[in-house]
């Protein structure tokens, strides 16, 4: 038998006639005791919903990811030693072709041929049924699973660069020349973002060139974040307001050096191309003009020149020039067999090397892809820089994803900022 004391009142009278239990009301202690039983009830029970509520949101935002497309060709991810050259000749050859019509201008006219071919360039039919077959794979393609970490809200200070400095200049008849200054100051350094030393957070640097011949482009790169190095053809026609723009935006700046491709002159970068069958004579007169086209650049990145790149006899004039003007080279590697990094090495010309060209294959799901590549070289050796040229698709793609690469771990520096941090390929 139960105890009575876990009965209810009324059913403690056991030999009680029911009609006659008498009516008594409830008293207000006990009406406030249920009251509070009722509302603790219903906090607890709130409570509970709330928290499987957000473990749940937690769940979801910790599996956000991103999904990129995968072409058939590159499904597996290169080795991280090896990437940088697999398959570089062929993205040689890709950019010489496809930049051509836009970077190449006739003697007589540079500048604004330049202007006009690279407005009027319609792809060839073999570029269409290049890129029609790439995107038909897309739609059949793996997918690989990318991590996404929503950028925090941060604004930062944009800083303008130094302006060009008389003393880092040399007048000419070519133009005004950079220098090293009597106090042993060179523009690579002076005309540089500073940048912190660097620690324990991989470093990619990213270079937009081929810009200057298209307004559009041009003003959507100088909107990219100021890390973002961007890169100027010397045959646009608005190079000094150009420029200007960029470097007032915080990006440091390179100058495009034209140099000879393998398939010269059927692909022509323009009128003052640097060629191995030109004496070095001629060669430094047409980079004084090059490099006479604008002011405040930290240095150059070569423009094709698949062909001469692998001349030492050709190269070592032209990089002895650039060191003493104070200047830092960048090999973009248009072949795996350019010898330019290591020269620069031997002479102590400061130098960057190119790991890939971005937009080798200019697709949204190519170029996410080499982005995410881009990401694993970063950690795998510390930095990686990559190459973009100038498409609208490069541009949406590098705007949408540079906002996340923070979050993610990942530093944006300046070209300046690796300088001499690559081992030799």
């Amino acid at each position: 038998m139960s105890d009575s004391s876990e009965q209810p009142p009324e059913e403690r009278a056991e030999g009680r006639p029911a009609n006659r239990r008498s009516k008594r009301s409830v008293s207000p202690p006990a009406f406030a005791a249920v009251l509070l039983a009722l509302a603790v009830g219903g906090v607890l029970a709130w409570l509970a919903v709330s928290a499987d509520k957000s473990s749940l949101l937690t769940e979801e935002a910790i599996n956000a990811t991103l999904t990129v497309g995968l072409g058939e060709e590159e499904s597996e991810a290169p080795d991280e030693h090896t990437d940088s050259a697999a398959g570089s000749e062929a993205e040689a050859e890709h950019s010489e072709s496809t930049e051509h019509e836009a970077k190449t201008a006739p003697a007589h006219n540079a500048a604004d041929s330049a202007a006009e071919s690279a407005a009027d360039h319609k792809p060839t039919p073999e570029e269409d049924e290049k890129h029609a077959a790439k995107e038909d794979k897309e739609d059949s393609t793996s997918a690989v699973q990318i991590p996404l970490v929503a950028p925090s809200a941060v604004v930062k200070e944009v800083i303008a660069l130094a302006l060009p400095d008389p003393a880092l200049l040399q007048e000419t008849s070519r133009g005004a020349l950079p220098i090293i200054g009597p106090d042993g100051r060179e523009a690579w350094r002076e005309y540089g973002r500073k940048t912190p030393p660097a620690g324990d957070i991989p470093r990619l640097a990213i270079i937009v060139t081929g810009l200057g011949l298209s307004d559009a482009a041009t003003e959507n790169a100088i909107k990219l974040a100021k890390e973002v190095t961007l890169s100027f053809t010397p045959y646009s026609a608005e190079l000094e307001s150009d420029v200007a723009k960029a470097r007032s935006a915080g990006h440091e700046v390179l100058l495009d050096l034209p140099m000879e491709p393998i398939s010269y002159p059927a692909d022509n970068p323009g009128p003052h191309t640097l060629l191995t069958s030109l004496n070095p004579s001629d060669n430094i007169a047409r980079l004084e003009w090059l490099l006479g086209r604008f002011k405040g650049y930290v240095g150059v990145i070569n423009f094709m020149g698949s062909r001469f790149t692998v001349s030492p006899e050709a190269l070592r004039p032209i990089l002895h020039a650039l060191k003493e003007r104070g200047l830092m080279f960048v090999d973009s590697r248009s072949t795996s067999k350019s010898v330019a990094a290591g020269l620069a090495s031997q002479m102590a010309l400061p130098r960057a090397i190119n790991d890939r060209f971005l937009d080798h294959e200019p697709t949204r799901g190519a170029i996410d892809q080499s982005f995410a590549e881009a990401e694993g070289a970063a950690r795998a050796r510390g930095v990686a820089l990559v190459v973009a040229r100038p498409f609208p698709v490069t541009l949406e793609r590098l705007a949408a994803w540079l906002p996340m690469l923070e979050s993610r771990g990942i530093e944006i520096v300046p070209v300046t900022a690796l300088a001499d941090t690559q081992a030799n390929r």
